[in-house]
């Protein structure tokens, strides 16, 4: 009798055990990023008179946690806790933005996504198992901010981008295989040639601006016939 008690413990336990854990290595897998994980962005080039960061100013971010929170439906939910500062090259001064504070939520079940500091001069993540719900609450989201946004992928190259109709500048991140956003553009509609701001990824190789600009171009030629479109549509 001890030896079937044995058997059904060990049978139970091998049950529960991973059932404890599941929510705790999602939290890890969902986003391609670990805990203790630097991250440097570095501005290229700029237009300072828009509010920009000089040239060789860069934001400086590391993984603080990754944690499970409860999700508003049937799905799972994560934070990501960071540290961000910003260093502008001009006065060389560094600004701590957040302090092992949140950075980002998405929770899976309801496709709501959260950034909890503005995101129009600096880059983020998505979890790549859930890109698609991320962007659709990335874009309600950003719903007030930005007048037309959305996501496509061009030459295997996935962004995310919107337009600001006051201002008429269109802003684009670009993701690596990990969906780590490695470059952010911002251009004007009418002048997609002319970076008003480019702020690269240094940690790993990055697209040279010769690869950059042909990427922009094919993206930017993809808004106008959107825009467009949306525009028309609202007309009649």
């Amino acid at each position: 009798m001890k030896f079937k008690k044995i058997i059904t413990i060990l049978i139970l336990t091998s049950l529960i055990i991973p059932c404890i854990l599941i929510p705790f290595s999602n939290a890890e897998i969902e986003w391609q990023v670990s805990e203790g994980d630097e991250f440097t962005w570095v501005v290229k080039e700029t237009n300072e008179s828009l509010g920009f960061l000089p040239v060789n100013s860069r934001y400086e971010m590391t993984i603080t946690s990754i944690k499970s929170v409860s999700s508003m439906g049937v799905g799972e939910a994560t934070e990501l806790y960071v540290d961000l500062s910003e260093y502008n090259s001009d006065t060389e001064l560094t600004t701590s933005i957040l302090t092992n504070q949140t950075f980002s939520t998405f929770d899976s079940g309801t496709n709501i996504t959260t950034l909890h500091t503005p995101i129009d001069d600096h880059c983020f993540f998505i979890p790549p198992a859930y890109r698609d719900g991320f962007v659709v609450g990335l874009l309600s989201f950003y719903g007030g901010f930005f007048d037309s946004a959305y996501s496509l992928t061009t030459q295997g190259v996935f962004t995310f981008f919107g337009w600001v109709s006051s201002t008429d500048l269109l802003y684009m991140w670009m993701f690596n295989n990990k969906l780590v956003s490695d470059n952010l553009a911002v251009v004007f509609l009418d002048k997609a040639d002319e970076f008003q701001y480019w702020l690269q990824l240094k940690t790993i190789p990055s697209i040279s601006a010769g690869n950059i600009f042909w990427i922009l171009l094919g993206v930017t030629t993809v808004s106008l016939i959107y825009i467009y479109r949306k525009k028309l549509k609202n007309n009649h």
